[in-house]
């Protein structure tokens, strides 16, 4: 299952201003970078860990931005009467100007969410509260394609892509990507994003490299240089998530069978880690050695 909320603040966390300039570029410039502040989601107020509370200056003035990730992949019929009740208490605590967005980073639903919470009778409007949302699935990935912005690299994968488009889409978003010329660390964030968000099967990865193919020299250079260190990265991971499972499985079986002979310990450590991980599971059940053998000898 994707963890969409802590991939979305992992993205919009690193690069915030970016964030804000690709969707609202007018307020952007009014903000004194040197001053930003992510706030403690532990406070009261902010106990809602969906949300991204960010103090600042705009335009000399103290003001705070606020970001719900609603990622429940339903329809909330109160949804714009919830929001209100968030603004109101995040307003009681900072008594500051605060600018709410509301992001909705999958799916469903396709229709437009409401961006106001309205009180009226007959005679008179008693409140009129207005807020920001960004639905990724009712924008277009193409829209994008010319915004040398990080963010853009990333979300593309999560907006209005049909299933044919998968491989020029992750083509189009590594090769933006390649452009910005990021440090590591924030490469990491919008290549695991990207990663994450556009699986491709066999089939699918070899249009994309027919996409790769038909860029020019040095940005299928540049974009096959991303693909391999992904790669590589991912490499490690598995390499590290197997030495771990097995460490773990070769203690619980020398505690459980009160030792382990080599040659059983020798052909533990061949198993793929899928099979390291069923035999954590029936090693339990094992009394001895030569039930250990006679696992190891089924066919799989």
């Amino acid at each position: 299952m994707i963890e969409h909320d802590r991939l979305f603040k992992e993205l919009i966390t690193t690069f915030f201003v970016e964030f804000i300039d690709l969707f609202f570029p007018k307020t952007a410039v009014a903000i004194d970078s040197k001053t930003i502040e992510f706030l403690d989601q532990g406070k009261e107020a902010e106990a809602d860990q969906n949300s991204i509370f960010v103090k600042t200056r705009l335009r000399m003035r103290e003001a705070c931005f606020w970001i719900s990730i609603e990622s429940q992949g339903k329809s909330d019929i109160d949804f714009n009467r919830r929001i209100f009740h968030k603004y109101a208490q995040l307003d009681a605590t900072y008594n500051l100007p605060i600018y709410p967005i509301i992001l909705f980073p999958i799916d469903p639903p396709q229709r437009p969410e409401p961006n106001y919470y309205r009180v009226e009778f007959v005679d008179r409007k008693v409140m009129d509260f207005n807020f920001l949302t960004l639905q990724m699935s009712r924008l277009n990935w193409r829209d994008f394609l010319k915004r040398r912005n990080p963010v853009a690299a990333a979300l593309m994968t999560t907006m209005n892509v049909k299933i044919s488009d998968k491989p020029a889409v992750k083509a189009e978003c590594l090769r933006l990507l390649a452009t910005l010329k990021l440090d590591a660390g924030r490469l990491k964030v919008v290549s695991n994003f990207i990663d994450t968000y556009l699986k491709l099967s066999e089939a699918e990865e070899q249009v994309f490299k027919r996409e790769v193919e038909r860029m020019g020299l040095l940005e299928r250079e540049q974009v096959m240089d991303l693909v391999s260190g992904a790669g590589q990265q991912q490499q490690t991971l598995e390499a590290g998530a197997k030495q771990e499972a097995l460490s773990l499985v070769i203690r619980l079986l020398n505690r459980r069978l009160s030792g382990l002979n080599p040659e059983l310990a020798e052909r533990v450590q061949r198993l793929p880690v899928n099979q390291v991980e069923d035999l954590g599971e029936a090693l339990l059940d094992f009394g001895n050695e030569e039930d250990l053998r006679n696992w190891l000898d089924q066919p799989r």
